[in-house]
């Protein structure tokens, strides 16, 4: 029993440490893709997580090698792809060839399975709202498969064997999906608790200011209105307007300011999506014209959600007009919607603009960042504030020189009767 149970516990000794060394380095996040440098850490850090299994593992069989090395595997091509699924299995294979024997090529087969099963349920588990579900299906298969293989290759095998190998396998495959989710979460609270805290000494530099310049700003306004309709001055006269828009934005920054300090009280109730996306499209398409940009809505049915309509109207707007001025020349807008999650739906808001880079993307939302030559970013700062509080979440991602996509994920209301 010894010589079964302890290397088990290495292997999972192994495959843990390197989880969270991962992370340290490359912290879980499932809110941005994962970059073609990311995928191939995650490929060494797997390939490393393997042959540290197979330098630990179970003996007394034979010439066969049993240990964990494939539970790496089915993780990383789960979660980040093939890429770095293949590069973890290639390793394996080549490992395990090296080692030799006569039923290497038992091992070779098995993680050809556990590659394929991978990469055939990612998409699937990477879209999936509680991932443990097609997660456990992938893994349930893949024990099939693996027992399957086994008992008609390999008839040599102890009962008590089957019995503590893959209860152990499969604990720790499951216990690991669950790992990353919680590392995941961890992740991204602290990026929040960064956040919210870069909100509170903006909202408390706003407070103590933004009242003190509104009200000389106003006056200043009103006596270079005031001088421009009465002075003979052309100079004045031909300047007060670009003065007054000066005055008026500056105001403007600061009403932003305030909304963030004080946010209106939210009133959530089920509204159509679709009747918010057609009232924002009327809304915009003059300016769109105008910017010589198509908004094009393509939503495929009706959507309940539960939000606040006016709020999200305002979020909307803001979304689109950033948009409309990525938008170098002619371009379009797209607006549709995706049902990707349970008791969600997602509303994609695609742009053939100018695009960001990944920094970009990752910067999104921050206090004061902006890609626009004239802005504070405070405009997005509030649109994330206000979807987050209307219980939904909010994801960007672009390519440069060809366009950005923001999904606006909201809640779906289950009550039709509820106002």
């Amino acid at each position: 029993m010894a010589e079964i149970i302890k290397p088990i516990f290495v292997n999972i000794s192994i495959i843990v440490s390197l989880t969270f060394i991962a992370n340290q380095i490359y912290p879980f996040n499932a809110k941005v893709g994962i970059s073609l440098k990311q995928k191939l850490f995650f490929g060494v850090i797997s390939s490393l997580a393997a042959i540290g299994c197979m330098y630990y593992p179970i003996d007394g069989f034979r010439t066969t090698v049993f240990d964990l090395r494939t539970v790496p595997l089915i993780v990383v091509t789960l979660y980040a792809g093939l890429i770095p699924g293949l590069m973890c299995s290639l390793v394996i294979i080549f490992t395990r060839l090296s080692i030799g024997g006569e039923y290497a090529w038992v091992g070779v087969l098995i993680t050809v399975v556990a590659l394929v099963i991978g990469f055939a349920y990612s998409r699937m588990f990477n879209e999936a709202l509680k991932k443990w579900k097609p997660g456990l299906v992938a893994g349930f298969l893949f024990f099939l498969l693996y027992i399957l293989i086994l008992h008609i290759h390999v008839d040599f095998l102890p009962v008590r064997f089957y019995f503590i190998y893959f209860f152990s396998f499969y604990t720790l495959y499951f216990l690991l999906i669950l790992l990353i989710d919680r590392l995941i979460r961890i992740n991204l609270q602290l990026e929040e608790t960064i956040y919210l805290g870069k909100l509170s000494v903006l909202g408390q530099m706003a407070a103590s200011i933004a009242h003190e310049i509104r009200n000389p700003l106003t006056t200043v306004r009103g006596m270079i209105q005031f001088l421009s309709r009465h002075t003979k001055d052309d100079q004045l006269k031909q300047h007060a307007p670009l003065i007054i828009d000066e005055l008026d934005r500056s105001n403007k920054i600061i009403s932003d300011y305030l909304s963030l300090v004080k946010p209106s009280e939210m009133k959530l109730q089920t509204v159509d999506l679709n009747e918010i996306v057609e009232d924002i499209t009327h809304l915009l398409s003059p300016l769109a014209v105008f910017n010589s940009v198509v908004i094009k809505p393509e939503l495929s049915k009706s959507h309940l959600v539960k939000v606040d309509e006016h709020q999200l109207k305002q979020c909307l707007i803001n979304l689109i007009k950033n948009g409309i001025e990525a938008i170098e020349g002619n371009g379009t807008i797209y607006i549709r919607d995706e049902v990707n999650v349970a008791d969600a739906v997602d509303l994609v808001i695609e742009d053939t603009g100018k695009g960001m880079t990944k920094e970009e993307v990752q910067k999104i939302g921050l206090p004061f960042y902006t890609t626009k030559t004239k802005g504070t970013g405070l405009g997005t700062m509030i649109t994330f504030r206000l979807i987050k509080n209307m219980k939904g979440s909010i994801y960007y991602t672009s390519t440069r020189d060809k366009g950005t996509s923001v999904i606006v994920r909201l809640p779906v209301s289950t009550n039709e009767e509820e106002e």
